[in-house]
């Protein structure tokens, strides 16, 4: 029992799935967010299509529909072949974007703390703090790009970045001619972008 859900389901998007092309008795659609086992049954509409909404967690999926029994494609939503040169139709289905939640301070049903904020205090920062040397690196910060030298046989081409070291700005002073290299990650679903900024380093 209970309401306990799966990670994935609980990012699931509600994609609403038509059939415009008529049926005798009833229409089904599957695909692969089911891994092809389910059949979900279609509803008729009053204007004679048929209609229903199913919870799909995001990414590409491909479906078909059954209609009297018959596998067919809608020929007016997007197609694309499988590996084995069946067509399906298909459908990309992306993350559900997060309702704003209104600021703390700006919500009108929130009581204020039984301890006003201007009763709080933090201690002060002891001296010593000040003089501790800094807490060394954790190591796979190391793999930065900056630090790796291109594969041989393949030219320019760098090793897949580690994903530790994405979105942190990386400095390398020991270059030649005086230069200096700030190096920069970032991940863009299954692609990486690396840029690299030089200056001249100040005497």
């Amino acid at each position: 029992g209970g309401d306990l859900q799966s990670p994935e389901l609980k990012c699931a998007v509600p994609i609403a799935f038509r059939w415009h092309h008529g049926a005798q008795r009833e229409v089904y659609v599957v695909g692969s967010f089911s891994n092809w086992q389910t059949k979900i049954r279609l509803t008729r509409e009053d204007d004679g299509s048929y209609g229903t909404v199913v919870q799909i967690v995001p990414g590409i999926h491909q479906y078909k529909f059954i209609v009297d029994g018959e596998w067919r494609c809608a020929q007016d939503q997007p197609r694309c072949l499988d590996s084995v040169g069946n067509e399906n139709n298909c459908i990309e289905v992306e993350e559900a974007e997060a309702a704003e939640e209104a600021p703390i301070d700006q919500d009108p049903t929130r009581e204020e703390p039984p301890s006003p904020r201007n009763t709080y205090s933090c201690p002060p920062v002891d001296p010593d703090e000040y003089i501790k040397d800094p807490p060394a690196m954790p190591p796979h910060l190391q793999f930065s790009l900056l630090n790796h030298p291109p594969l041989p046989m393949q030219g320019c081409i760098l090793p897949m970045p580690h994903h530790s070291t994405l979105n942190h700005a990386f400095l390398n002073k020991d270059l030649p001619d005086g230069l200096v290299a700030v190096g920069l990650t970032s991940r863009y679903r299954g692609k990486f972008v690396s840029t690299v900024y030089y200056t001249a380093a100040s005497s």
